[in-house]
């Protein structure tokens, strides 16, 4: 199948692509037609094999990778009875070193109860670029968080991948959102539900003069020490990356009477579907910034890299 391939971990023209190996469809398992995909953040780091990236992927070179994906099913395992050929789903690959094919492929290998149905009134595109971000914003805020209607949260880094779901979801959560982004982001966050967007180059997080329920460190770049004293208390500092800082932050918020955690998003039927649905009943938005063609993946991880994304970059893998 051709496919954007990882021959080793180094700078981004370690990328190229080409043909590989196709996945092996276990009897628990479907096989999919991918049609669109999605870029992460996380893509970079399993290609550059820093910042944890070891940890996401297995290092079986040379590799598919990618993670978010939609598309067609094309075979289904023996053992599988509740999908069939011709479905359209999306979902994304486990983070995960056990990990060993990639999304930016034409198929993908993947077991039932962790994709969801696309909607028809969607794209693949829109489908695939909501799969983790959309799950990671909505495990943050709802299982870690705690959220409810009527509350309070801070979204930081509203503009990027999962910062641009977690503002809507959260809204349709019924809580007022805030966030942090550029001034040049600025309108695009209000866009999607912001109350106010503050200027992160200007203010930072422990000079705002508000208190929150949640704090959702989208953008994985401050501690729970440095926003402690803007959260209410029994509120939540919840950010996407464990680190040292972060075990001692939730020591500190054990003693203080806050929470202090952070997200492994997993791969949820129950979770894809829900985001499915407030996609097709236009609640909320895909937020996909560009597409581009599956020979242009190399192009969109430098893109990303360069941190001149709102919201997502999609891929088309197939015609669809």
């Amino acid at each position: 199948m051709r496919a954007a391939i990882l021959n080793g971990n180094g700078p981004l023209d370690s990328v190229r692509m080409g043909e590989i190996d196709a996945p092996t469809m276990g009897k628990d398992e479907i096989l999919v037609r991918v049609c669109a995909a999605a870029i992460n953040p996380a893509d970079l780091k399993v290609v550059s094999g820093t910042d944890g990236g070891a940890f996401l992927h297995a290092k079986n070179f040379p590799t598919a990778f990618g993670f978010d994906f939609s598309g067609v099913v094309e075979a289904v395992g023996a053992d599988v009875h509740d999908r069939s050929v011709g479905d359209e789903v999306f979902g994304f690959l486990a983070y995960s070193r056990s990990t060993r094919q990639g999304s930016f492929a034409e198929f993908v290998a993947i077991k039932p109860d962790t994709v969801g149905v696309k909607p028809p009134n969607i794209t693949h595109e829109e489908a695939a670029a909501a799969a983790t971000a959309g799950s990671t914003a909505l495990q943050a805020l709802e299982e870690k968080g705690r959220l409810r209607s009527g509350q309070r949260v801070l979204v930081n880094g509203a503009s990027g991948g999962v910062g641009s779901y977690a503002v809507q979801i959260a809204s349709q959560l019924g809580a007022e959102v805030w966030g942090t982004a550029s001034t040049a982001k600025a309108d695009f966050v209000k866009s999607l539900g912001a109350a106010r967007v503050i200027d992160y180059k200007t203010t930072s997080l422990a000079d705002i003069d508000e208190k929150f329920d949640v704090v959702l460190d989208a953008a994985s770049m401050s501690s729970f020490g440095e926003v402690k004293s803007i959260l209410r208390p029994g509120g939540a500092y919840i950010t996407l990356l464990p680190s040292l800082g972060l075990f001692a932050g939730m020591l500190q918020g054990f003693l203080s009477g806050k929470r202090c955690g952070f997200v492994m998003v997993k791969a949820r039927s129950a979770d894809l579907n829900r985001l499915a649905d407030w996609l097709a009943e236009g609640k909320i938005e895909a937020s996909v910034d560009a597409t581009l063609p599956l020979d242009e993946v190399p192009a969109a991880l430098a893109t990303q890299e360069a941190g001149k994304v709102q919201g997502k970059l999609a891929v088309t893998v197939a015609t669809h």
